[in-house]
Parts: structure tokens; C-alpha cells; sequence
């Protein structure tokens, strides 16, 4: 994984430099006492930043055991870090498995993995989980084709912070600094396509026109195509795009987006990234098996040989396909941070609301207004904005002096 910083230690000290979000959380988690010995099972991207956001946990005297969400952006620093502070870390597929032998109260999931797993808990009668978060589209949209859950989850990804902050700037600016690291290319000028027009896909198109690209937009739905429309966006289908564009971002949180069948229509010189929760949205595994040659260019660049019908061309690919935003490390860490800090006040709301005796009725329910404010309020703090709060309502118990 490629690290912006020279050591763990260094990024830790730059996010409490930039951006101490967290260590407000800290003092805050401390006023309440909610999360003293509470476990929390958490399937997700083995980083800095989650580092940084489970050293929050276990300083509140949370249990945590942490499940991998793919090795290819998995920080073994990290690892080492939060096993340190004294987290159970797992690794490998049957991760979200080990997580659940320790009999979680509360969950918090990356793809409806972990929660998935623990239907099969619940088919054979062994239900201990209180509640969950959900943070991704695709696991929304599974969790969506589940008839009956059988617990309650707040579905973080469509609260208002991560759509608008994290999913939208976060991986916009993300991808900027990806490309830039990785490429050396101005973009301006230049044809991209982004396949996918939700929060991130519109995020990542509109930062991408910020550089002067030209940019279109792959869409299936009707509606997003509008949308995308009267951002000023082209529209075009996936061969059109792949065939005149310099760089496609796949960003729809689905496998095989582009797939073995799509790669006769990709140009010459053409550069593929990934920013969708799957690693698999770039079948990378067709690319190889279709190759004639693999060359490294750089770190976490790859480029391919493939047969033309005029003899061969050349295709890039970033991150190995996963989502380079996360694989790389790029992009401010401020959207990330505001949105780990709305994750974590979802895990302590769903504890206190166990600890209080509250019956949350099982199935989806939206983020609670109530943690998205105490998260602005915490990032005003930080942005230096606290005579922002002049003109809100009173703030909430334990937050007027953090």
C-alpha cells in the first residue's frame, strides 16, 4: 500500500495536526462512558485511518474485533498498531467469521459482509447482535434484498455526511492526487469517462472537470442520466467511453463493470481506475489472462500488452483494480475522518440505546439527525468555525466543551 507518510507514528501526528476530529470524539466518548466494555465487531479497510478511528474505541474501554475488508488496501502497520492497543484483528475471508465467534453486540459493516455472515447465526436460532451500520451502496443494495433482517441497521452511506462530504469530495479529491501520483499527466484537455453517477461518481466527475478534463458520464439509470445531464455532463455508453476516452473511473459499487468482453473497445493508451467498494468492478483477472505482456511502470501501476486488430495496444491500471482512493491513501484525510466520526457515533448511539433498554424495530433505518449534528459540530470545532454554533439550537449534552 502506498504510504504518503514515512511511518504510522507520522500520519497519526498529521491527522491530529490537520484535522483533530477524532481526538474531540475521544473527549466526548469520555463524558459519556457508554462503550466501557461493550464489543464491537467492524468489517472494514485495514488503515491509518481506521487506526486512528479504533484507538477512539478502545480509549473509551470498547472490545474490538476488526475483520479485513480486502488485502489489497490493508496497512500492516496498522495491523500491528491496533493489535497493540489490544483489538483482535483478523485477516483473510474468514474474517467476518472470527469476528462473530466473539459474539459482537454491535456491528458496523462494509459491504453487508459481516452482517450477511451473521444471518446464518440467526438461521439456526443464535441471535446476539443488538444493532448495525451499513457505509457502502453495495452493501445497502444487499441489504435490500435480504425479505427479513433480523436486527436493526442504520444505513450511514445515504446520511447526509457521507453522500455529500465523504462519498462526493472525499473521492473526488482522492482520485486527483491518485492520478497525479501515479501518472504525471495534466489532465486538462484530456477525455475521461466515469462510469456511475451516484455521490461518488458525480464527485469524481466534478473534480475531474476542475482540472480542465472533458468528462462524460456512463449511466444506466434514466434518472442519474439527467442528473448528470444538467451537471453539464456528456453521456455516453461504456464502448463509446472506453474507446475515445484517456481514463474510465468505474465508481457503481457492482463486479465486472468492465469485463473480458470490453476490452476490444478500450484505446490504445488508455488508463483504467477503480474507485467502487468491489475490487473486482476492472475484471483485472480478464486483462492478465488476455495479455501478451505485464510490465510494472511504477508502484500500484501496472500496464498491459493486449492483441489489436492493428497488432497490439497498451492499457494502464491502477491499484490492481481495487479503489485507489483507499489502496493509495489519497486525498485529504478531512471527509474520511468526518465520516469515521460519524460511524463511531453510530456504534455508541446503538450501545446506548442497549444499555437504556430502548427497542430499535429490526430492519433499515436512516442515521439518527441527531449523530450527524453532533459530527458537524465536532468538524465546525475543527475547521476553526465554532462561531457557526452561535445560530444552531443548543448543543447536545457533553459536546459544549469539547
Amino acid at each position: 500500500m502506498t504510504q504518503p507518510y514515512t511511518s504510522l507514528e507520522e500520519e497519526l501526528e498529521r491527522y491530529a495536526f490537520s484535522f483533530p476530529i477524532l481526538d474531540k470524539l475521544t473527549e466526548y466518548f469520555a463524558s459519556q462512558g457508554r462503550l466501557e466494555g461493550k464489543k464491537i465487531g467492524w468489517h472494514c479497510h485495514l488503515t491509518g485511518l481506521t487506526a486512528a478511528a479504533a484507538r477512539v474505541l478502545l480509549g473509551a474501554g470498547a472490545k474490538l474485533f476488526v475483520s479485513e475488508c480486502t488485502a489489497a488496501t490493508t496497512d500492516w502497520a496498522a495491523v500491528t498498531y491496533m493489535k497493540q492497543l489490544g483489538a483482535s484483528v483478523y485477516q483473510g475471508a474468514d474474517s467476518p467469521r472470527k469476528v462473530l465467534d466473539n459474539r459482537p453486540l454491535v456491528i458496523s459493516d462494509t459491504g453487508f459482509v459481516l452482517s450477511s455472515e451473521y444471518l446464518k447465526d440467526v438461521e439456526v436460532g443464535n441471535q446476539y447482535v443488538f444493532a448495525g451500520c451499513e457505509i457502502t451502496t453495495s452493501g445497502i443494495h444487499r441489504l435490500r434484498q435480504v425479505a427479513t433482517l433480523p436486527l436493526p441497521i442504520l444505513n450511514i452511506n445515504d446520511g447526509e455526511l457521507k453522500a455529500l462530504i465523504e462519498n462526493y469530495h472525499g473521492v473526488g479529491d482522492g482520485v486527483l492526487e491518485a492520478l497525479f501520483r501515479l501518472t504525471w499527466r495534466v489532465w486538462a484537455g484530456r477525455a475521461v469517462a466515469v462510469v456511475g453517477y451516484g455521490r461518488v461518481g458525480a464527485g469524481v466527475a466534478n473534480y475531474l472537470r476542475r482540472t480542465g478534463a472533458t468528462v462524460f458520464v456512463v449511466e444506466m439509470d434514466p434518472i442519474r442520466q439527467l442528473v448528470a445531464h444538467y451537471d453539464g455532463f456528456g453521456l455516453l455508453d461504456l464502448p463509446e467511453a472506453l474507446a475515445g476516452c484517456e481514463l474510465t473511473v468505474t465508481a457503481t459499487g457492482s463486479k465486472a463493470v468492465i469485463n473480458a468482453a470490453d476490452l476490444a473497445f478500450v484505446r490504445d493508451g488508455a488508463v483504467l481506475m477503480n474507485v467502487g467498494h468491489w475490487a473486482e468492478e476492472i475484471d483485472v483477472a480478464a486483462i492478465r489472462q488476455s495479455a501478451q505482456a505485464q510490465r510494472t511502470v511504477a508502484k500500484h501501476l501496472e500496464e498491459y500488452t493486449l492483441a489489436d486488430g492493428n497488432g497490439s495496444k497498451k492499457i494502464f491500471v491502477i491499484a490492481a483494480g481495487g479503489p485507489a482512493n483507499v489502496v493509495l491513501l489519497s486525498g485529504s484525510p478531512e471527509p474520511t475522518l468526518i465520516h469515521l466520526t460519524t460511524e463511531l457515533l453510530c456504534m455508541n448511539f446503538l450501545a446506548t440505546q442497549q444499555e437504556q433498554g430502548s427497542v430499535l424495530q429490526s430492519g433499515e433505518h436512516p442515521v439518527p439527525r441527531e449523530v450527524e449534528r453532533q459530527a458537524s459540530i465536532l468538524a465546525l470545532r475543527c475547521l476553526g468555525r465554532s462561531d457557526c454554533l452561535k445560530i444552531s439550537a443548543p448543543l447536545p449534552v457533553g459536546l459544549e466543551a469539547v
